[in-house]
């Protein structure tokens, strides 16, 4: 019988409401800049409010679904397993033995940069600047993801990566 952890990591809603509204505020300032400006017809006017509008509103659904994602980091046994969940909808969008981790840590090792194949993000931060990565082996292939774990995850994870290998 294995052991098992699992955490969930949602995004904050606070930096999605600063960056939506540093959006508005720039898209504001921008509609005065042209209302300003002597070339400004009534017509160019309405389409540029027109088009300012509609990226406001773009800018303001894409905030809405990307806060509705949030992904669990499992860790059953020798699985290490990723669900992203958006509203009801749960998908495994990683299922990797834990024996077949290369590395996993926050700096992007340049020895794996030539041969890996895919890359992907598991991250619900606006502003994570230092993800951890955690590169693994597919079959023949190198594969690298992007991700936030708790201290306590990569811990866990670390301690059964050893002890596989261990009785290998």
């Amino acid at each position: 019988m294995g052991n098992m952890y699992k955490e969930t990591v949602t995004r904050r809603k606070l930096p999605s409401l600063v960056k939506f509204f540093a959006i508005l505020v720039c898209t504001l300032f921008f509609l005065e800049i042209i209302e300003t400006l002597p070339i400004s017809k009534e017509y160019i006017g309405k389409v540029i409010m027109g088009l300012c509008s509609i990226l406001v509103l773009v800018a303001l659904i894409f905030e809405v679904f990307r806060c509705r994602v949030k992904y669990t980091y499992s860790l059953i046994a020798d699985q290490f397993i990723i669900h992203r969940i958006k509203g009801e909808e749960d998908k495994v969008v990683e299922n990797i033995k834990v024996r077949n981790i290369e590395y996993i840590g926050k700096k992007d090792l340049s020895k794996f940069r030539s041969n890996i194949s895919s890359s992907k993000r598991y991250i619900c931060s606006v502003l994570n600047f230092k993800p951890y990565c955690c590169v693994y082996k597919d079959g023949n292939k190198l594969r690298k993801f992007y991700f936030e774990p708790s201290n306590n995850l990569i811990e866990k994870i670390k301690f059964h990566r050893k002890k596989r290998l261990a009785n290998f």
